[in-house]
């Protein structure tokens, strides 16, 4: 364990720390497609892991691996052309971390200079460079690299991996003994939709994938949403693009906590000449958001009494913006049913003469800009979307066949996505999924969450590499038990439920595929002592022991 020193260059020039938007838009934009090409030979490669991701997931099972395992027989399959995963790929102006990041960060490689609590884009990402550098882990990345079907083998007892090159289109059909996907939850961008947008003459874009190319430069804007990305979106706008006006356009309602007390980075400062210093602030921040996790959990005299205290803290803050956009900030709904901001600068943002708050539906768009349902026509040169992420696509990112021919595509289809203990899948032996189904928090760092589930996987990990076991997979009544458990307690719970009152991300066809259902704390002890028993094992001669 160690402490990573920043030098700052991202600050100098952020463009090395951001993917290019081509790339970017060819990945993920409406016309998305993975590169393909039969015309060129197939490649075929081996090794024991197969890891499908290179951002925090990615990075941290790497590790384990290597220091923890010390296995490096294992291949990062990364479908850009850097580490960093969502830190590469969103990099738009004001993106930046709202958990803290001297605990949003890898508990091994705590960062000692971060410039702010809720440091830049840029500086996460250099961050995340300079780790995969100290550990080495280009050594095992394929970049541009998009896998678009994993094949359990029932006769081999191995994973085929099949893998296409982004640049070329080439195959690469790869075996592995394990595959552990770290693809990430906020990946594809929801689009805009709206009758007329093909037609609009300025420009278009999601925050997801933001063109640096574009000048806003005295030009007429319109931000749609105000989730957490229009948050931070709407203050970097008015400051630092010169923009002439901006309108945006609110689609419902979020809770805006206060910015995080200035008082926290000045300790952080205080104590970060030492690895214990940076720890305990890191364990302080931790304790403090545990005090928190009440708030989203049923309604009980603690979840009231912390719910309510924490609302009227948003409740003033947010009553800071002009009046007249009060009734248009304010939900109705429990804290937590949609993603709590942690404010930076938007709420002040909103005395900015430039700007004007809008919550009433929008109609079509034409040439010049949004047609309301009223009829009035909002005219704008750009079109900015912060309309969030398809979180259920991240699920179907490829093709995942198990045991038997079963297509786990199908099954979460019907049923919703969910992995036993957020970790193992039905029909998938030695197929583990680190930041998968149920695995985040409304409270808590989903860094802190991969290494937890890290921990969970490296208890399996060692018998399969050394071959002690053909493979290990849990079992489909655990999985179904597990998965009708988990969802029974959400809809207990804040999460985009009818007991939270409002629709939110985090709920799709009635299945929560996305919050975990209890603490932290609670997370790590599961992670830590595992029921070994809801556990298939086979050992390489082909007998069942459990």
């Amino acid at each position: 364990m160690s402490v990573v020193t920043l030098t700052k260059e991202s600050h100098k020039d952020p463009t090395p720390f951001r993917i290019k938007h081509d790339m970017a838009d060819h990945a993920l934009g409406p016309n998305a497609e993975v590169t393909k090409s039969d015309e060129l030979p197939t490649l075929y490669t081996s090794s024991k892991v197969a890891i499908i991701g290179g951002g925090f997931g990615g990075m941290a099972t790497a590790m384990t691996l290597k220091e923890k395992l010390g296995e490096d027989d294992f291949v990062i399959f990364e479908r850009y052309d850097n580490f960093g995963g969502t830190w590469y790929v969103n990099t738009y102006p004001g993106c930046a971390s709202d958990i803290p990041a001297l605990w949003y960060s890898f508990s091994n490689e705590l960062n000692s200079n971060w410039t702010r609590i809720q440091p830049p884009q840029y500086e996460m990402e250099e961050y995340i460079l300079k780790v995969a550098e100290k550990h080495q882990l280009k050594n095992y990345a394929k970049f541009k690299s998009s896998v678009t079907k994993i094949q359990w083998n029932d006769d081999a007892s191995n994973w085929t991996v099949y893998v296409r090159n982004e640049d070329t289109g080439q195959l690469t059909i790869h075996t592995a003994k394990v595959v552990v996907a770290c693809s990430g939850g906020l990946v594809y961008p929801k689009q805009f939709e709206a009758k007329g947008l093909e037609d609009f003459g300025g420009k278009y874009m999601h925050s997801a994938l933001w063109d640096h190319s574009v000048d806003f430069k005295n030009k007429k804007v319109v931000v749609i949403g105000n989730g957490c990305s229009g948050n931070q979106v709407i203050p970097a706008l008015l400051k630092d693009y010169n923009v002439k006006s901006i309108t945006q356009v609110v689609r419902s309602a979020h809770y805006v906590s206060p910015p995080i007390p200035s008082i926290l980075l000045k300790l952080y400062y205080l104590l970060s000449f030492s690895r214990l210093g940076l720890l305990f602030v890191r364990y302080f921040v931790i304790a403090i958001s545990e005090l928190r996790y009440p708030l989203f959990s049923g309604d009980g005299f603690f979840a009231k009494l912390i719910r309510s205290a924490s609302r009227r803290v948003c409740l003033k803050y947010m009553k800071t913006a002009p009046e007249k956009y009060h009734k248009i900030l304010i939900p109705d709904f429990k804290l937590g049913c949609k993603r709590l901001i942690f404010d930076y600068n938007y709420i002040p943002s909103l005395h900015d003469p430039r700007i004007e708050l809008r919550n009433d539906p929008i109609d079509h768009v034409s040439k010049k800009g949004l047609v309301m349902k009223s009829g009035e026509v909002i005219e704008a040169d750009i079109i900015v979307a912060c309309t969030g992420y398809v979180v259920s696509k991240s699920f179907h990112a490829y093709e995942i066949i198990g045991r038997n021919g079963t297509n786990i595509g199908d099954i979460w289809y019907k049923q919703g996505a969910s992995a036993y203990n957020t970790i193992s899948v039905r029909d998938c032996p030695n197929f583990f999924t680190i930041g998968g189904p149920n695995s985040a928090t409304g409270h808590s760092s989903v860094v802190m969450a991969i290494e937890n589930g890290c921990t969970y996987m490296s208890k399996f990990l060692p018998k399969i590499l050394d071959n002690t076991y053909k493979y290990v997979v849990v079992k489909t009544d655990k999985y179904n038990e597990y998965f009708e458990t988990i969802q029974k307690r959400l809809k207990s719970q804040v999460f985009g439920s009818a007991f939270g009152g409002c629709a939110s991300w985090y709920t799709e066809n009635g299945v929560n595929s996305t919050a975990y259902a209890y603490s932290q704390i609670h997370y790590w002890w599961k992670m830590n002592h595992p029921d070994y028993n809801a556990y298939e094992y086979v050992l390489a001669e082909n007998k069942k022991t459990k």
